[in-house]
């Protein structure tokens, strides 16, 4: 990124990955007169091309027409590129990324779980097994740099109702953005405030991993058990033997989180709360329900790795663990899921 401080050094922008998410950040980003280029593939990548990125929402309804292409080499390199897949699809993709970047371009992962880049910060050994796991060949500290990643945790339920067409299920959005090192650096300013006239839920942090623990111990808890019952979160949160469930699992991944040094600061309780609110499918239910490959790596099995390296036991998500990777196996899915 060119003169990091400058305000007006993000104006090209790649969103590496145009599903649901994806679609949502490039349609608003358009909209605000960016130049933006999406990577999608398939009947939706040839939807944006004939017809454009169709957004809609309770309160909107539009249309953009950003750059799209399969092809990342006529794209060349961008300002800032900010991807969206899921964590096990990353390494695959890091050679496809490579053109897209410039002497410092920023690349903003937007994943859930236990992101790629966790080991950056520090040189704990305890943490080779989480980088092996998530970057099994070192794809992505190789070609992309572990010093380009920003983090990223988003809450924001959106799906792609029809080729081209990404509908948003919520009023209020949130995009929390974060360096790895956990400084507030002149291109993560600057990234927010070429942002945010587009997406006012964008705001910075400096302790952008536990941002990413809270959000994590959502999905670790309540997304497992949505697949094991075949259901959403708010069937069975009226459940008692279900929420034991889900509090045992809370509570274990709490406590590995603060073997690693995150005090996380939400509660069993209060993600039961907002879970009796939301009515739309968790996304590893409907990877599952779609016989798609599940991001049980990085949201149980780093979780795991971690739990390990810190020596803390974890009965209750490690039977969970190995309950999901049968479900998976038993409907022909890619389970990405690991018992140990």
């Amino acid at each position: 990124m060119r003169a990091q401080g400058a305000t007006d050094t993000v104006k090209k922008i790649c969103v590496f990955g145009a599903g649901a998410i994806g679609g949502h950040l490039a349609a608003k980003l358009a909209r605000a007169g960016l130049d933006v280029s999406v990577v999608a593939r398939g009947a939706h990548l040839q939807a944006i091309r004939e017809k454009g990125l169709r957004f809609t929402s309770d309160t909107e309804d539009f249309v953009t027409h950003p750059n799209a292409t399969s092809d990342t080499r006529e794209l060349g390199p961008q300002d800032l590129v900010i991807t969206t897949l899921k964590a096990h699809a990353l390494p695959g993709a890091a050679e496809q990324m490579a053109p897209l970047l410039g002497r410092g371009t920023p690349v903003v992962f937007a994943v859930n779980g236990i992101p790629w880049w966790y080991p950056y910060r520090g040189e704990q050994p305890a943490l080779g097994p989480v980088a092996s796991r998530l970057d099994p060949q070192g794809a992505l500290w190789k070609t992309l740099g572990a010093n380009r990643a920003i983090g990223c945790v988003i809450s924001s339920p959106n799906e792609v109702i029809a080729p081209g067409v990404v509908h948003n299920n919520r009023p209020h959005n949130s995009f929390i953005v974060g360096e790895p090192t956990g400084q507030m650096t002149e291109r993560l300013t600057a990234l927010v405030t070429a942002l945010q006239p587009a997406l006012p839920g964008v705001a910075a942090t400096t302790d952008i991993r536990t941002a990413m623990w809270n959000k994590l111990i959502l999905n670790l808890a309540g997304s497992p058990l949505s697949c094991l019952v075949d259901a959403p979160w708010i069937e069975f949160t009226g459940n008692p033997g279900m929420v034991r469930i889900f509090t045992a699992l809370v509570n274990e991944a709490t406590r590995v989180a603060a073997a690693h040094g995150v005090a996380v600061t939400t509660t069993a309780e209060q993600l039961l709360a907002l879970m009796q609110q939301v009515r739309h499918v968790p996304s590893m239910l409907a990877d599952l329900r779609a016989k798609r490959p599940l991001e049980t790596d990085a949201i149980l099995g780093a979780v795991q790795d971690l739990a390990r390296a810190a020596g803390i036991d974890t009965p209750t998500l490690d039977i969970i663990a190995a309950l999901l990777e049968q479900r998976a196996r038993s409907l022909n899915t890619n389970p990405q899921a690991a018992t140990s």
